[in-house]
């Protein structure tokens, strides 16, 4: 397609040198890895500490991911009025108070089920709130040659701490107890806000002025930043469909090893660890495949290829090692490809956006390809009951192949190497 790109460079991000966009990562990287203290010690609190049941537990996870459905849409028409660097080191400081009042709380024998609920429910929207007003702000920190260099970046920081978070969270917990182990959570928000209060790059401030009454508007605008450009439109039906069948294959895969197979532990830690490597090692390849062949088909050829991994799964059998060699190669492909699709797909949508519209379209992509995990999750519980975890990988595959499909659609295959696209004029058209 053709290309019309050079006009369109934010020259403030242009004459950025890279150290604000370095400060951005040094920050989030470590409270990456921090919260993944969090999630495993608040669940492992309530049922050490308070005995929880296990629908206690569930409405504990369920109360972390409820925000993502609820919060995107108006927090992004909020950020979009709003400088996003003040509301990065607000959201990292009331964090770090959030998790810091568990082992307080702890400490004086008042620490209750209803204070983690609370914890889970405004941490999750905390994160949400984050997340959006990180990906709006980065456009801003590095030119937009050097956008997909900076997302592998932040996207490394994300799956080194989902590979190496859960094993440093066991360690701590069995060292100081799983409450006292969320200081180190709380110390790695502060490290986050300090290093976003030391970005050099101040904002421009809002071009209008929003009220409660241009809401319906702005999230009308949004969504039509995500489902009427077609590729970001594709793109999130693709992330949608992948992000289900996540949860999808963590439900039968833990049955699966764990129950079924009766595989400790340290087999199934190193099944998830491979899936980690490989998505840091997608995740390191994606700029270098995308100059090389462009967004689209880099994007479209790494999953067309890594997805038929999945099928390994269901086909493993034979001694322990060789299926837990099995099942790790099999996480370590898949999650290579992912880690290629994570960065195309941020890449892509802060290319094709406007700026006045980043916060509301990374608003209405979150809603949209996070609202599918509950159904992922709730759909592998029913396919391990009715057919079994070893029938239910046969399914794994499938789910992931459909994924891929919207992919093919010819408004991604054609996303190029350059920055920007035409469909970015069209929608700077309509709003």
């Amino acid at each position: 397609m053709p290309i019309r790109s050079e006009r369109r460079a934010d020259p403030r991000a242009a004459r950025q040198d890279g150290g604000d966009f370095r400060r951005l990562w040094a920050g989030d990287a470590v409270s990456q890895l921090g919260s993944q203290i969090t999630l495993f010690a608040l669940p492992y609190t309530a049922v050490t500490a308070l005995h929880a049941s296990a629908g206690q537990i569930g409405l504990l996870q369920a109360l972390y991911t409820l925000p993502f459905l609820l919060v995107p849409l108006p927090a992004g028409v909020w950020l979009e009025n709003r400088t996003r660097r003040p509301v990065l080191i607000v959201t990292s400081l009331l964090s770090a108070a959030l998790v810091l009042s568990v082992p307080v709380a702890g400490a004086f024998g008042s620490l209750g089920l209803a204070h983690l609920y609370a914890i889970a429910l405004l941490g999750g929207a905390g994160a949400v709130v984050s997340d959006i007003a990180k990906l709006s702000l980065v456009p801003q920190l590095v030119a937009a040659d050097r956008l997909a260099s900076a997302n592998s970046r932040l996207n490394v920081g994300l799956a080194v701490g989902g590979t190496a978070g859960p094993g440093l969270a066991g360690w701590l917990t069995a060292l100081v107890g799983a409450s006292n182990a969320l200081v180190l959570d709380a110390l790695s928000y502060l490290w986050s806000a300090f290093m976003t209060g030391r970005l050099r790059h101040r904002e421009p401030p809002p071009t209008t002025r929003r009220t409660a009454r241009d809401l319906p508007k702005e999230v009308r605008e949004g969504l039509r930043a995500v489902f009427g450009t077609p590729s970001v439109r594709n793109i999130a039906l693709h992330a949608a469909i992948n992000n289900a069948g996540v949860q999808l294959l963590n439900v039968v895969l833990v049955i699966h090893l764990v129950k079924d197979r009766g595989y400790g532990s340290a087999a199934y830690g190193l099944v998830l660890v491979c899936g980690g490597v490989g998505a840091v090692l997608g995740t390191l390849a994606a700029p270098r495949l995308i100059r090389s062949l462009g967004y689209g088909r880099a994007m479209l050829g790494t999953l067309a290829v890594t997805v038929n991994a999945f099928w390994i799964l269901p086909l493993a059998d034979g001694p322990r090692v060789l299926i837990v060699a099995s099942f790790a190669l099999a996480l370590g492909i898949t999650s290579a490809g992912t880690g290629v699709g994570g960065v195309v797909s941020v890449t892509v949508r802060q290319l094709l956006t406007p700026p006045g519209l980043h916060a509301r379209m990374n608003a209405s992509y979150r809603m949209a390809t996070f609202g599918t995990i509950p159904v992922g999750a709730l759909l592998g519980g029913v396919l391990v009951e009715a057919l079994g975890a070893r029938a239910a990988l046969w399914t794994v595959p499938l789910v992931f192949t459909l994924s891929v499909l919207p992919l093919g659609h010819r408004t991604v295959r054609s996303l190029g190497k350059a920055p920007a696209h035409p469909e970015r004029d069209a929608l700077e058209t309509r709003t």
